[in-house]
């Protein structure tokens, strides 16, 4: 069996597409995380963690599972569309905004529920408690970069059209 060049070039622009659009939701995730300390002022979260191996293992196996529902989400549903190599009919800027739009109204309401939560806890549960035990913290930010990642992915799964 022969694969032909067509083929070769057709899978090779379906990696670069998916490469391109996991590099620029990772760097919306990294936007994420940077403003978690923004959002949660009460939970001091990196300084916590450094220097404790299993918080830190936590943090970054969040980490690997907001980069796989990324990765999955991109070649799934990548921010271009057709073969050519043209910049209109190559990128989809629809689809891109979409995502950032998304992505910052979930974000949004991921603030606003934990604003509410945190007002809400039964018993006078007091969420910077989190902030003592990097073990804590660690499972904190793995949740964060779970929701992150599920964000990142609904917003590229929604259909354009």
């Amino acid at each position: 069996m022969v694969i032909g060049s067509e083929f070769l070039t057709s899978v090779l622009l379906w990696f670069v597409r998916a490469f391109v659009s996991s590099a620029i939701c990772l760097f919306i995730g990294y936007v994420g995380i940077r403003s978690l300390t923004h959002i949660t002022t009460e939970i001091s979260e990196f300084k916590t963690i450094k220097g404790d191996p299993l918080a830190t293992s936590l943090f970054i196996s969040g980490f690997f599972i907001f980069a796989g529902l990324v990765v999955y989400g991109s070649m799934v549903n990548p921010f271009f569309l057709g073969q050519s190599v043209v910049f209109g009919s190559y990128f989809n800027v629809q689809r891109l905004l979409v995502v950032v739009l998304s992505f910052c109204v979930s974000l949004f309401f991921g603030w606003f529920f934990y604003v509410v939560f945190a007002k809400l806890t039964p018993f006078g549960i007091d969420l910077d408690d989190v902030n003592k035990s990097p073990v804590a913290v660690g499972i904190f930010l793995f949740g964060y970069e779970v929701f992150l990642g599920l964000i990142v992915y609904a917003s590229l799964m929604i259909p354009l059209g």
